[in-house]
């Protein structure tokens, strides 16, 4: 869990410096955001950015060791713990703010439960059952080929370019 939450932090991190504004407590953004950076992470390089499982709530994706994260001794991010996460950590969350960033995370919550990893995760709730499902990595990987990804240095998508193949960049 400490390198997830070291993700957590420096996504925060990154939304405020990127965006001069606060993120607040909001933990259905930042739990969404998090799922959003999985899935990214496996569309680019085809690996897991962190070995947490989320959970189908009906909120959305949940890691659930990250619930309260605001409430239980959050400690913001310091640039000087920056050589602590890889470069690849970095800038998938960087991307996942770029991308995410100036929605709400009501929005994003919705926009994480139109994911068939969700969908397929909940489908088979009874009413009447309390335990959320995990959603299943291999969904994921499933929602991750559906990214359509987009190179900011050069303003395009990757799919458009001639040369470009489908295939997941190297590690």
């Amino acid at each position: 869990m400490p390198k997830l939450s070291q993700l957590a932090r420096y996504l925060v991190y990154s939304y405020e410096n990127h965006t001069a504004a606060r993120f607040g407590d909001n933990e259905l953004k930042l739990q969404t955001m998090l799922y959003f950076a999985q899935r990214e992470c496996l569309a680019l390089v085809g690996e897991r950015l962190f070995e947490e499982s989320f959970e189908a709530w009906e909120e959305g994706p949940v890691l659930p060791g990250m619930q309260f994260f605001f409430e239980e001794g959050y400690d913001p991010f310091e640039p000087l713990e920056m050589k602590k996460l890889t470069e690849r950590e970095q800038f998938i969350l960087d991307r996942i703010v770029f991308a995410y960033g100036q929605y709400e995370g009501w929005y994003l919550a919705d926009l994480a439960r139109h994911e068939a990893s969700w969908r397929n995760s909940r489908t088979a709730i009874p009413a009447e059952e309390t335990e959320p499902k995990l959603l299943e990595l291999a969904g994921i990987r499933e929602d991750a080929k559906k990214v359509r990804l987009y190179d900011t240095l050069f303003d395009v998508y990757l799919d458009e370019l001639e040369d470009f193949e489908g295939e997941v960049l190297e590690p």
